[in-house]
């Protein structure tokens, strides 16, 4: 009998001592402040990807916006260009108009003197005709028309 005693001795002290591991392991998992610090470990982890995403997205829009500054100035660049090249376009029709109308004015024909031709390129070039516009009105090689009016701007 002695030997059920202790055998039911072990066998309560076995079971005693489960109890205390099964007990200290709930405990452990009931404990409040074990699962706020996984909670806060867990938080903490998560701002920290969070963090890190947003840094990224903020490099990658940075560079986009970069990018499209950059892209902005080469339109305003384009634009400016544009601009200046239909001002220039502009003016060399209204200058293309005038000729077309001065042209339309009846330009005599030399008279076959030297000095009235270059009285006439002269005059002609002093009402902005072109060298190559004088030349064709007075049956004269361009060569003579431009020496006729280099020689007269030496002059003075």
């Amino acid at each position: 009998m002695q030997v059920y005693f202790l055998l039911l001795a072990a066998l309560l002290l076995g079971w005693y001592v489960q109890y205390l591991i099964l007990k200290r392991k709930i405990e452990k998992k009931a404990n409040a402040d074990s699962h706020l610090e996984e909670v806060k470990e867990e938080v903490a982890r998560v701002i920290i990807e969070l963090n890190q995403t947003t840094d990224r997205n903020i490099a990658l829009i940075e560079d986009r916006i970069t990018r499209l500054v950059e892209l902005l100035s080469t339109a305003d660049k384009k634009i400016g260009l544009l601009k200046r090249e239909s001002e220039k376009h502009e003016v060399s029709q209204s200058v293309y108009s005038k000729l077309l109308a001065k042209q339309s004015v009846n330009v005599p024909k030399s008279t076959g003197h030297k000095k009235d031709n270059q009285q006439e390129i002269l005059r002609l070039h002093l009402a902005g005709f072109t060298p190559r516009i004088i030349a064709r009105r007075m049956d004269l090689s361009l060569g003579e028309v431009e020496l006729v009016i280099s020689l007269s701007e030496r002059k003075g």
